[in-house]
Formats: C-alpha cells, sequence, structure tokens
C-alpha cells in the first residue's frame, strides 16, 4: 500500500469512526452472530482479525475462543475498539495498530485469521492475502468476508466508480471470480462458501461514510446511483423508499485453509 493510499485511508477513517461504529453500524446483532458462526471459531483458537475496524467481529469471536488480537491501521478505529471491550467486560482481546501488509506476527502464528468488508480498501489485495496465510498455522483456517461486485464489465466499473465517489479510500471490490482466481492461486482450498444479499439504505450507507446529504459527494454518489437504476446498470439493485433508496450489496463468505497435498 502506498504511503498516500494509506494516509487516505486513516484520514477517511478517522472521520468516519464515530458515524461508522455508533450511528451506522454495518451489521445487526443477528448478522453479525451470522458471521461468527460461518466462522466456527473453536474453545482453543488464537484468533486474529485483520483490519478489525471499531472490534465487532473480533470482540463477537472472543467469547468462543481462547484469545483474539485485533489490528486496524487507523487509531480512532482502535480506540472505538478498546471502548467496546470494556464496555462488553472482555478480557481475551487486544487492539494494535498494524499495517495488513506487514503484519507483526511470527510466521504459524494463529489458528483462525479473519478479514472482514477490508479488501475493497486494498490496492494489493494478494499481498495481504499472503501477510494472512504466513501467519496462519500449516493447519489454520481463514475467513475472508467482503462485498462482491458484478461480473459484467460495464456494471463492475459502474458500481466502482460509484463506490469511489462515496469514499475515497476505495481501492477496487472485486468479484466472485477474481476472488476463487486469487484463492487458487494462492494455494487455499475452500471449506465453506457463502454469497449473502445485504440490503441496506443508501442513506445510512453515506452517513457511515460520514457524508450528510448536503454535501456534494453525497449528491453525485446519489445521482449517479439514482441514474444506474434503469436496467440495474451499476449492479446494486437499488428501489426508490420513499425519501430514500435501498440498495443491496452482495457480501462473499470464504472459510479457507491451505490447499492440503494429495499423500495426507
Amino acid at each position: 500500500m502506498s504511503k498516500k493510499h494509506k494516509e487516505t485511508v486513516q484520514k477517511q477513517f478517522t472521520k468516519t469512526a464515530e458515524a461508522f461504529s455508533t450511528f451506522a453500524v454495518r451489521d445487526t446483532p443477528e448478522i453479525l452472530a451470522e458471521k461468527v458462526e460461518f466462522a466456527k471459531p473453536l474453545a482453543t483458537d488464537l484468533v486474529l482479525d485483520v483490519a478489525c475496524g471499531p472490534g465487532a467481529f473480533a470482540l463477537g469471536v472472543a467469547p468462543r475462543v481462547t484469545f483474539v488480537y485485533g489490528v486496524d491501521l487507523t487509531i480512532e478505529m482502535l480506540r472505538r475498539s478498546r471502548a467496546f471491550e470494556a464496555e462488553k467486560q472482555i478480557s481475551n482481546a487486544v487492539f494494535a495498530c498494524s499495517d495488513a501488509e506487514q503484519l507483526p506476527f511470527p510466521d504459524g502464528t494463529f489458528d483462525l485469521v479473519s478479514c472482514q468488508c477490508s479488501f475493497h480498501h486494498l490496492p494489493k489485495p494478494a499481498l495481504v492475502l499472503r501477510e494472512i496465510i504466513r501467519v496462519a498455522k500449516p493447519e489454520g483456517r481463514l475467513v475472508l468476508m467482503d462485498p462482491l461486485a458484478p461480473e459484467s464489465d460495464p456494471k463492475y466499473e459502474l458500481y466502482n466508480r460509484i463506490e469511489k465517489l462515496r469514499d475515497p479510500s476505495h481501492a477496487l471490490t472485486l468479484r466472485l471470480t477474481d476472488y476463487l482466481r486469487m484463492f487458487d492461486e494462492e494455494g487455499l482450498e475452500l471449506l465453506r462458501q457463502s454469497v449473502r444479499r445485504r440490503a441496506r439504505s443508501f442513506h445510512q450507507w453515506m452517513v457511515r461514510a460520514a457524508l450528510n446529504s448536503e454535501s456534494k459527494r453525497y449528491q453525485e454518489t446519489r445521482k449517479l446511483l439514482e441514474d444506474s437504476m434503469t436496467g440495474d446498470r451499476a449492479g446494486f439493485s437499488a428501489q426508490a423508499q420513499g425519501d430514500d433508496i435501498q440498495i443491496v450489496h452482495n457480501e462473499g463468505m470464504f472459510l479457507l485453509r491451505r490447499r492440503q497435498s494429495e499423500s495426507t
């Protein structure tokens, strides 16, 4: 990740920390519980959550495992995660600042390594995936969750244009086929895979990016989305709901491990 993009990510998530973690939380308790269950955490697991944000997933997993480390690039997000940790009275988690491209852990440390809704901020997702693989034990599991872009090239390009307009720290939302190819190239096998349709309010989506309806970026993003609605040209399945718009993110959920040799 270039210094410039790293600074853009830190600036964006420092600005949006309160909205992201308080006013427009990404997941309901039910969806968070679904994600924790998908990860299949074990009581003996040592867990790492990469790009943990305000710590929702790490703290959701913590009661079911031995210990959780959460790392993030943005200090303000870590402050929020520690506040939530204290509020929930969780004692088996710790949060620290770290670049996902250079994780400060030895090879083969963790039983379970997760990264949720962060790959679309990464200019070099394969590099981060290799770091995630590196710090996992040989028999360890990886959990990746991220929105999926449409497969169609025109939709893919407009989808990412809208995402980038909304959030300057956005790099690129990958397609399902991109993920499957990357997993194969990095020697991973899928243990479980699921694609979930996450419907959400456009307005709340913008609030989570610290944009109100009076801001120029809010208005430009909304216009671009509205112009795409006929024929669903951006792949958001957008529908008007009064003064708001309902959009849908298709979220890929992947549970993986290193590919096992035929002799094992």
